[in-house]
């Protein structure tokens, strides 16, 4: 297994209420541990304001998280990711030292 690292933003809607909010999350790191993954440490920074509009969304809440997956389980990470409604925008990196 490899350490990797995603930052992902929720749109602010899903944000907005608690239980949406966890649910989100919930949902995204049962995509990790559903693919074999195993989560090192997750980081809520909370809602931010955007430098410019993402389908004109203003702002989003930010979430980081460090885990343990298989390289094979990425394609299927991926696809799903990028199905999720409730995610504005991702990105996964190797963050191996």
């Amino acid at each position: 297994m490899r350490n990797y690292e995603m930052m992902y933003i929720l749109n602010p809607t899903v944000a907005d209420q608690e239980e949406t909010l966890v649910s989100a999350i919930e949902k995204v790191n049962s995509l990790v541990t559903g693919n074999g993954g195993e989560i090192v440490n997750e980081d809520r920074w909370g809602k931010r304001r955007f430098q410019y509009e993402i389908n004109k969304i203003r702002e989003g809440y930010y979430v980081v998280l460090k885990f343990k997956l298989n390289p094979e389980s990425l394609d299927e990470l991926n696809r799903v990711l990028k199905l999720n409604e409730d995610i504005v925008r991702y990105l996964l990196i190797n963050d191996e030292n």
